[in-house]
């Protein structure tokens, strides 16, 4: 058996340069990570030649854990084999040996070895059951140390290889492949002319197109690939193809789609775009855009203007029902596409819908007041339903007709149905969209008892579309949102206005930042240019030492400009500066933290009241870094925004329920006033993925 060198997925990137540089090239290793969602189950990455050039990149925060160097995911882990096992003791076993959670050696199943030194950096885990001893001739692991959860790393595509067939022994198969998408669309085309473009894998980018590599999961039993295609303007014969799926040759298959180019008269420039899902999760898209022109060309060479964006979502976390919604060339026009593991009918045909009269902006601005104007009134459950009603009339009918059929299936499962809405603006607030018989024909799905909101009613999350890949190859948003984040300590900001700031005093305000820092391992950061300016720099300290914190929780006054929910921000108590997205999106402390951001800014002191409008701040910390956000949608009630709060990171830290849930929860919230005029409950909106768990990370 060969011998190993084990590091752990929390250790720094400088750490781990260090013992890699020290041990050479030849070495075997390993890194051991500890399962995200605190099962005590310990999972094993072997490192593949480029893992290790990766580890080593200049460019990259040598204070990086390791793990979030490499992009660890659950399904990447390798398999192992226990000292105990009947293929190690008949040498057929071929692989990474352990006993319990400590890794023992690499068998390469021949009698030869040429492997570095014995042993290496070993980061143990706690103690585990008793297994049989190990054999003599098996080196033995470094004597345990303390136990290191790692913080989730933000995810990425990794690039898992097989095993090292240099020590003799076969490639095991890889638990996924990687492929690049291969949309092939001609560069121009004749008005009103039809035309092939031909889907399928490849296993490089595409000349000239900025390429990304999706992650296909082999060990999953199904081989097929589903194809959707977005095309504004253009006759699209089908929007939906199955691509057979071949690990050992990605390229193998193609899917066609024929698609009619709109009947211009002057050259117009389109775009048309494709997504990739397998078992019912969206794996990537790719678009292209290509030149309707009458000078077109018989015979149009390939388009290389577009780009590829590959997401990784946790195969094990499954949502179940992911909504793309695209804008389209004129604002208030949205492209919809429905990704679902479940058997149900999705649409056969494009589903674009138009407001009306609105712009997405104006259309979301003017619901959102009607809110806010409301809260405390008589009339607020009925203003409620008439916003509720008219958020679903601007949703196409197949939203309703698909979120039905997997509602119906997560019913009969005995739970409730996950939805994760990937939308390009962060406007419009659709979780308000009712949920009353006119829209959810079968009452049996629904609770009648909670309100009839969509948010109240499902488990919902809302994500951006990555963004632009950088030269270091970081997109921000990321391409996925995060499924765990381990929670060290809170940097809790609180705006203490007194009379001479001509602000309300938020004195429930300064109570919730009292309990939160009473309650878990936090900073208190008082709300001065001085000191947030300090923390979004990332040189705050507390006794001496740069704080390291995963929740930037703020507890403030908000402001926004009503005609324009951009120009909005959080107001400091010493200055009239606001802490807007420019200043956001210049943050080194969002970028290092990746945090979840809570801003749970409350009802401003004039008459006419105010709304921080999460649009704005929601994509610019989502740009920065940030890997949750949640924020109310207009003016919140001050004591029902620190109970709101309170019970948030009591349900998700301290009982570790999923982030979404526990938002359905709190909306519903709304329904437990008697008379139905409190509408902070239904302000909160929630970037994230539905199903995030927060775990509680020690410290030491």
């Amino acid at each position: 058996m060969d011998p190993i060198v084990v590091l752990d997925a929390a250790m720094t990137l400088a750490a781990a340069r260090s013992a890699m540089t020290s041990i050479g090239s030849t070495a075997m290793v390993v890194v051991r990570r500890l399962h995200p969602r605190a099962t005590g189950e310990v999972l094993w990455y072997p490192l593949t030649e480029s893992d290790r050039e990766r580890v080593m990149a200049p460019g990259l925060d040598p204070d990086m854990p390791l793990g979030v160097s490499l992009d660890l995911h659950e399904h990447g882990a390798d398999q192992v084999r226990q000292l105990g096992d009947p293929e190690v003791a008949d040498g057929t076993w071929c692989g990474l040996v352990v006993d319990g959670g400590r890794a023992v050696g690499w068998m390469p199943g021949t009698a030869w070895s040429d492997r570095g030194p014995t042993r290496g950096i070993d980061f143990a885990p706690p103690p585990v059951a008793a297994v049989p001893p190990p054999v003599p001739s098996a080196p033995q692991p470094a004597p345990p140390g303390p136990a290191q959860p790692e913080p989730e790393p933000a995810p990425a595509e990794r690039i898992p290889g097989p095993r090292d067939q240099a020590n003799g022994g076969p490639a095991a198969p890889p638990a996924s492949v990687q492929a690049f998408p291969r949309v092939d669309v001609p560069e121009q085309v004749a008005p009103a002319a039809t035309f092939e473009v031909r889907v399928g894998l490849a296993k490089e980018a595409q000349p000239g197109v900025q390429g990304a590599a999706m992650t296909i999961v082999t060990d999953h039993p199904t081989t097929q690939l589903t194809l959707q295609i977005k095309a504004e303007n253009f006759t699209v014969a089908e929007v939906r193809q199955e691509l057979e799926f071949d690990p050992a040759d990605v390229g193998a298959h193609t899917a066609t789609f024929h698609l009619t180019a709109p009947a211009v008269a002057e050259p117009w420039r389109g775009r048309i775009e494709v997504e990739y899902g397998h078992n019912g999760l969206l794996i990537g898209t790719a678009w292209r855009e290509l030149l309707v022109t009458p000078d077109a060309p018989a015979e149009a060479p390939a388009s290389t203007t577009g780009g590829e964006v590959a997401v990784d979502l946790d195969q094990s976390v499954p949502i179940d029902l992911t909504v793309s919604i695209s804008r389209g060339e004129a604002d208030g026009t949205f492209l919809w596409t429905f990704t679902t593991p479940h058997p149900v009918t999705l649409p056969d045909e494009q589903v674009i819908t138009r407001l009306e009269r609105d712009t997405a902006e104006t259309f979301a601005l003017g619901k959102i007041l009607e809110m806010a104007r409301v809260d405390g009134s008589p009339v607020a459950e009925l203003r409620v339903a008439g916003v509720a009603s008219d958020v679903a009339s601007v949703m196409p009918l197949w939203f309703w007709k698909v979120l039905a059929a997997v509602w119906r299936v997560a019913k009969d499962d005995g739970r409730l149905p996950t939805v994760l809405l990937v939308s390009q603006e962060s406007l419009v607030p659709w979780e308000l969209a009712t949920t009353n018989e006119d829209f959810i024909v079968d009452r049996t799905l629904v609770d009648e008892a909670a309100p009839q909101i969509l948010g109240a009613q499902a488990i919902v999350g809302r994500w951006r579309p990555a963004g632009p890949e950088t030269p270091s190859g970081i997109r921000r948003p990321n391409t996925t949102p995060a499924e765990t984040m381990a929670i060290k300590s809170l940097a809790v900001v609180i705006g203490e206005f007194n009379a001479s700031s001509g602000m309300k005093s938020l004195k429930e305000a300064i109570e919730e930042g009292r309990q939160l820092t009473d309650t878990y391992p936090s900073v208190w950061v008082k709300a001065t240019a001085e000191d947030v300016a300090t923390l979004l720099k990332g040189q705050f300290t507390d006794r001496g030492a740069v704080i390291d914190v995963q929740v930037l929780h703020v507890a403030s006054h908000g402001e926004v400009d009503p005609q324009s929910p951009i120009n909005t921000g959080v107001i400091l108590s010493n200055s009239s500066v606001r802490i807007d997205e420019t200043i956001v999106v210049g943050s080194p402390f969002t970028k290092t933290a990746a945090p979840l951001v809570f801003l749970n800014c409350c009802q401003l002191a004039t008459e006419a009241g105010g709304a921080l409008v999460e649009g704005g701040l929601a994509a610019a910390f989502l740009r920065a870094g940030a890997r949750a956000f949640i924020a109310p949608l207009w003016n919140v009630n001050d004591g029902i925004a620190k109970d709101t709060a309170l019970a948030f990171y009591a349900e998700t830290i301290g009982k570790g329920r999923p982030v979404g849930d526990v938002m359905r929860e709190l909306r519903a919230r709304f329904a437990t006033f008697p008379k139905r005029d409190q509408t902070t409950p239904l302000a909160y909106a929630y970037y994230g993925h539905p199903g995030l768990i927060l775990t509680r990370q020690e410290t030491h």
